[in-house]
């Protein structure tokens, strides 16, 4: 909307010019041309909205933000996996499978299930993937604390205590991360079977997520 209205400005202000020089009529008629001119610009964003492009353009650029998230994602958890096997973690590999089912399953919810209502949706895509990021996040200081670990046991018996520690802190990632899926899973099926949109917004569903990554990080802390 802002090219659109943008170009109208300069090819306004272009006319004026254009039309006070060719005919070299008097101030008033140039004034009472600008001003038409001022009223087309206001018009612009006003039609731009009645006749349903800005909600077109608002939903092609959410569907590319998801596309492109969705996408960073996938090729970030392929990575955590790959170092998660390496290390011999296999819950927390086992987690990244579980998390690519989630991700797949909320592009699919996002694609169809809130086709054409824009407002609902970038809420709903907001909260949910701060979840789903609090999860990879987890599961990429899993690959950190296996390297520890690792290190540690490299080292020998003095550094037992240490290595109980990272392994306590490992196991807690490992529970906090399987409530986070079973809150996704949830509230999926939630919004799966509300029956109007608008009563998303009326249900416990988004609260629920917002508050989950709240707490999630202040775990993490």
């Amino acid at each position: 909307m802002i090219k659109a209205v943008a170009v109208a400005a300069m090819a306004s202000v272009l006319l004026v010019i254009a039309y006070s020089w060719w005919f070299q009529s008097s101030w008033m008629v140039t004034l009472g041309y600008a001003l038409a001119s001022v009223l087309a610009i206001v018009l612009v964003p006003l039609c731009y909205r009645w006749f349903g492009f800005l909600d077109r353009e608002i939903i092609t650029e959410m569907l590319d933000q998801e596309e492109r998230e969705h996408n960073e994602m996938m090729q970030r958890l392929s990575s955590i996996q790959s170092d998660l096997e390496s290390l011999d973690i296999k819950q927390g590999a086992e987690q990244v499978v579980t998390l690519k089912h989630l991700l797949n399953d909320f592009h699919e919810v996002i694609a169809n299930r809130f086709r054409g209502k824009e407002l609902t949706r970038s809420t709903y895509l907001n909260a949910a993937r701060n979840v789903q990021n609090q999860t990879l996040q987890n599961l990429s200081d899993m690959v950190a604390i296996g390297h520890s670990i690792s290190s540690l046991s490299r080292q020998g018996a003095q550094d037992e205590s240490k290595q109980s520690a990272q392994q306590s802190r490992l196991n807690k990632l490992l529970a906090e991360n399987r409530k986070l899926f079973e809150a996704l899973s949830d509230t999926s099926i939630e919004v799966a079977n509300i029956q109007e949109i608008g009563e998303f917004e009326r249900t416990e569903t988004l609260g629920r997520l917002k508050d989950l990554v709240s707490i999630a990080k202040q775990q993490s802390q």
